[in-house]
């Protein structure tokens, strides 16, 4: 299992935001590794890189998907979603 996979696990098991130090801990540990600088370092490298996480500062780590969806983004996908039904009635009048 790749390190920032357990993470993941780590986290969405957690359900909530982790300090980095616990969460690299608990890494380890599903890993069953002892935490050594050079492991904790490539563990911390792999959730910058990793798009799947997100750092929420003071620490404090988290998963993306736990964002709230932007209503910019959304009012989009309604937006459009309304033109689609627009387009369907004019098609069954015309």
């Amino acid at each position: 299992m790749q390190s920032n996979d357990a993470a993941y696990q780590v986290l969405k098991k957690h359900g909530q935001t982790m300090d980095v130090h616990d969460l690299l801990d608990e890494t380890l540990a599903v890993l069953g590794l002892d935490r050594e600088p050079r492991r904790a370092a490539k563990i911390y490298t792999d959730l910058n890189l990793d798009v799947r996480f997100q750092y929420r500062g003071n620490s404090q780590w988290g998963l993306k998907e736990w964002l709230p969806k932007s209503p910019g983004r959304m009012a989009a996908t309604n937006r459009d979603r309304d033109d689609e039904e627009t387009e369907e009635l004019e098609e069954d009048e015309g």
